[in-house]
């Protein structure tokens, strides 16, 4: 007697889909620790140099490592004996759309970067951890994709865990709400760059997309390097170490798997999970540096897993198929008006 996926969810067993995304759920908490340890390559990297000199470097060293990957894998492709399937031409579109992810993407950070100058790290670390509502909003208008409401509710207390977070270092003043707003420009902005990533990854391979964006952040820097005439490049081994970590353990492990996870979930799940950033740079700081942490850090902690777990298991967590470009003229999928 067989027993389909539907029966084995209802009597409370994984199914075979469910146990597939066990791999990639493990490799995206893997890029969130990747990512957890920029705040600490930065610190290193700004004791002598500026934070465009870091992000410079960042970018074209990294843009470096994925220009080679994507050569050696377009090498290997041709000596391999066994037979590829024939790729989808791209449109004039996906380009277009590539290029706004990787802008809106460096300008997000960038605009962030400036917020902290304007406002508290908390205000920007809150309203910055509201991309996943504009990526569910944007995802309803454009995907016309269905969030149950398991899903919502573990998206909302996540959030509200990575405000109790903050809680004690919350300021609410109008000198500060140009701050504010810059943050939460950034958050529209990653918003935005992680649906269009997660519609191209349909389309263009991890190393692509990343050169793509590392160029490009490397093209806006060098402009404020220049009017600022500021050294190019860091002076000592230790500066040098530290932006090379910042390319290889951050973009190319931590994005790298970020991107890599936009093919088995949704863009609005991978910045739920994102949330848990401050719990782990709290735990590397309790390590690290012997920083206490509070009752109220640890409700914040119990708040967001508890909250990942419900989007986890809710509708909307997992990467759904769209329509191909070559199903339609245009770049963006087409509306169902069934």
């Amino acid at each position: 007697m067989t027993t389909n996926n539907q029966e084995i969810a209802d009597i409370g067993l994984p199914s075979a889909q469910s146990r597939s995304k066990v791999i990639p759920f493990i490799l995206l908490i893997v890029a969130l620790l990747a990512l957890s340890v920029t705040g600490i390559l930065v610190k290193f990297s700004l004791i002598e140099m500026s934070i465009n000199v870091t992000l410079f470097n960042r970018s074209w060293i990294a843009a470096l490592i994925f220009g080679l990957w994507n050569g050696l894998y377009q090498l290997r492709a041709q000596k391999s004996d066994t037979p590829s399937i024939p790729k989808q031409p791209h449109h004039a579109g996906d380009y277009a759309l590539l290029l706004a992810a990787s802008l809106a993407y460096m300008l997000g950070r960038l605009l962030w970067t400036w917020s902290l100058t304007q406002t508290s790290v908390a205000n920007a670390n809150v309203l910055g951890g509201l991309s996943p509502i504009f990526t569910t909003l944007g995802a309803w208008l454009f995907f016309q994709r269905i969030f149950d409401r398991k899903f919502l509710i573990g998206m909302v207390l996540a959030i509200i865990g990575a405000a109790i977070l903050g809680l004690d270092d919350l300021l609410v003043s109008q000198d500060s709400l140009v701050g504010d707003l810059a943050a939460l420009g950034c958050a529209v902005l990653y918003a935005g760059t992680y649906l269009i990533l997660e519609y191209l990854r349909n389309n263009f391979a991890v190393q692509t997309i990343l050169m793509w964006r590392c160029l490009v952040g490397a093209y806006l820097t060098l402009p404020l390097i220049l009017l600022h005439q500021e050294q190019f490049f860091p002076a000592s081994w230790s500066g040098w170490l530290a932006v090379f970590g910042l390319a290889v353990i951050c973009e190319a492990l931590g994005h790298g798997l970020t991107v890599y996870s936009l093919k088995h979930f949704s863009s609005t799940f991978i910045l739920i999970v994102f949330l848990l950033d401050p719990v782990i740079a709290a735990i590397l700081a309790w390590v690290l540096f012997d920083e206490s942490l509070s009752l109220i850090n640890w409700l914040g902690f119990t708040v967001i897993i508890g909250g990942i777990y419900l989007a986890k298991t809710g509708k909307g967590s997992d990467k759904q198929v769209e329509v191909k470009p070559s199903e339609t003229n245009s770049p963006l999928p087409a509306q169902n008006n069934s």
